[in-house]
């Protein structure tokens, strides 16, 4: 398993024990984001992360924290302890990716590399 899933299975450990620890959801909110769904969604993820793609693993977990942000579970500030949390623990295995943390830079702009540009 590379780093990068590695991370991502280390955030979705701390979004299962968020999720445990606010005990309920918003109930007007869908299905989709309520906290039973959430918890089986981070079983997918850590159940597939050695197999499963790099970019499934992102968006799986970036739905289940935007899910718990609906549900006021944590906030942005939160997200982003969860994140340098789930970082520190895995330290020793993960490296530093400017992929994973470009985007909790208010001053990095976003820009996609098509290439094939001449």
């Amino acid at each position: 398993m590379d780093n990068t899933s590695l991370l991502v299975v280390a955030m979705a450990k701390q979004c299962r024990r968020l999720i445990h620890k606010a005990d309920e959801s918003v109930t007007s909110l869908p299905k989709a984001l309520q906290s039973k769904h959430l918890l089986w969604m981070c079983d997918q993820i850590e159940k597939h992360a050695e197999e499963g793609p790099a970019t499934k693993l992102h968006r799986w977990i970036g739905f289940v924290q935007a899910a718990m942000l609906a549900n006021r579970m944590l906030d942005l500030d939160g997200l982003k302890a969860m994140f340098g949390q789930a970082k520190a623990e895995d330290a020793e295995r993960c490296e530093e990716s400017e992929d994973l943390t470009d985007h909790l830079d208010p001053t990095s702009s976003f820009e996609f590399d098509i290439g094939g540009q001449g």
